[in-house]
């Protein structure tokens, strides 16, 4: 396919467009393999497509890789345009899939519909910064319940993620083609992606293994946690997120009274890495409006102040500054809900499919890529494979099979190392040699989607571990409630 011409686009619409179709083009060549379960996942993408998905890309300030605003917000349609409601998610349909199933279009849509939903939420927020600034208590506390029937919203469409997609048909048939390639060496990407035509990386003639990984581009999937509208609740609620696997603390009165002196200065960005890396796949408009709300807001600070533990344990409803601090604290429950009701999501469709398996077999991935080797024919396989080592080509034009001899830490299927004394130090070599022992390499249980044992990290398409970051996130959020 030849590399495709950007230059006649002009809209920002356009862009978004082509980063979206190219995104679709490159994570279908990466995962789909033709649906080939015997394939590995491509190391490399074709020039064809990373050099017009790089340029766009840089136009719109984004990685290239898929990310939640190419499939869920430049990727819906309306489908009544005299609908009462132009905007529920009834009245939606998708664009683009990988798979053509209504699951798939119904997974992105709960998302559009919930980002779409969600402007009422970020239209009170401003009213609610404009009331702290005035001092305006009824103003604040109008503007949270607004935020709160937007939450409240927010979970009645998360809920509905079960009617129609199915659990079994998303882990196996979809969330593969939504990762990217960071923190994939279980899924078959050790090393990550190489972007041909883009590093100056001429494959065929490299014949050192180190230059050559350096190459590799790894970037996070697509990934809930690149909504803009969930961080942008976190930041005007002051509620704090932290690595994950530490405890940090909420703000006191001391700090709340120092912020609210501090008008302008902006807020720390969140102490969790993973938010603030999720933040490089968010549009750019997106990322400065985050920034600039974090600078802005003190909606906490205010609520803590105005009504202290004093008042509140008095109990009298009438008082503005007690109907102040529900209504933020309303707020802060339905953020958690949401958040319970996404870990419950998590659980059903990735967690228990993890553990449980397909109920289908597949055919065990062939060691070496692109064709499946009868094991009467492995033998001849490795001898030549010893004979003329392949080192820094490609095997079958696209892939490069790992070596377990030079990155141990990747080779995370295989229970056996093959020397490189008897494979001349290359990867082909090891592979073939691997399979003639009846032994695994990593290729055999390179997929995202596969069966875990019950101790295994299942990782997220943004590649962490998926249930250890939401619990935490959720209890942080818990932890906020004045």
């Amino acid at each position: 396919m030849p590399v495709l011409d950007t230059s006649k686009l002009t809209t920002e619409a356009e862009y978004q467009r082509a980063f979206t179709i190219l995104g679709f083009m490159a994570h279908a060549f990466v995962w789909g393999r033709n649906g080939a379960v015997s394939e590995p996942a491509s190391e490399f993408l074709p020039a064809s497509i990373s050099i017009p998905w790089v340029t766009v890309a840089d136009y719109l300030q984004l990685n290239p890789v898929i990310c939640c605003a190419a499939v869920c917000n430049w990727n819906w349609q309306i489908l009544d345009e005299d609908a009462e409601d132009l905007m529920n998610i009834d009245n939606l349909g998708t664009i683009h899939t990988f798979s053509g199933s209504m699951d798939e279009s119904w997974f992105y849509l709960i998302t559009t519909a919930i980002e779409a939903k969600g402007a009422r939420g970020l239209n009170a927020i401003l009213s609610a910064i404009s009331g702290v600034e005035n001092n305006n208590t009824e103003l604040v506390t109008h503007a949270l319940n607004e935020i709160a029937q937007s939450l409240n919203e927010a979970n009645h469409i998360l809920e509905r993620m079960y009617e129609r997609c199915d659990p079994y048909v998303f882990y196996w048939k979809i969330r593969e083609f939504l990762a990217g390639w960071e923190n994939m060496a279980e899924a078959g990407l050790p090393y990550g992606v190489l972007y041909e035509g883009v590093d100056d990386t001429d494959t065929f003639s490299l014949d050192n293994w180190q230059s050559l990984i350096r190459r590799f581009r790894k970037y996070a999937g697509g990934s809930a946690a690149q909504t803009p509208l969930l961080q942008a609740f976190d930041i005007a609620l002051g509620i704090k997120h932290f690595p994950t696997g530490h405890v940090g603390k909420q703000s006191t009165v001391a700090e709340a009274r120092n912020r609210l002196r501090e008008q302008g200065v902006p807020e720390p960005p969140p102490a969790n890495s993973y938010l603030v890396r999720m933040r490089d796949y968010m549009p750019s408009g997106h990322r400065r409006f985050l920034e600039d709300l974090a600078a802005t807001c003190r909606i906490r600070e205010y609520v803590l102040l105005s009504c202290p533990d004093t008042l509140m344990h008095m109990g009298d409803a009438s008082d503005p500054r007690v109907a102040l601090r529900h209504a933020y604290n309303d707020c802060v429950s339905l953020l958690k809900a949401f958040r319970d009701k996404h870990i419950m999501i998590v659980t059903r469709y990735i967690i228990m499919q993890a553990k449980n398996g397909p109920s289908i077999t597949v055919r065990p991935a062939s060691p070496v890529s692109n064709h499946y080797i009868p094991r009467a024919e492995q033998s001849q396989a490795l001898t030549q494979a010893s004979a003329h080592p392949l080192c820094g080509g490609r095997l079958g034009g696209d892939s490069l099979p790992a070596d377990p001899t030079m990155y141990p830490q990747t080779n995370t299927g295989s229970s056996h190392v093959v020397s490189k004394s008897t494979t001349g130090g290359c990867p082909v070599a090891a592979a073939a040699a691997a399979a003639s022992a009846g032994t695994s390499t990593s290729l055999e249980k390179g997929r995202l989607a596969r069966k875990i044992d019950d101790n295994s990290v299942v990782r997220g398409t943004g590649g962490t571990d998926a249930i250890q970051f939401l619990k935490q996130v959720r209890n942080e959020t818990a932890h906020t409630k004045l």
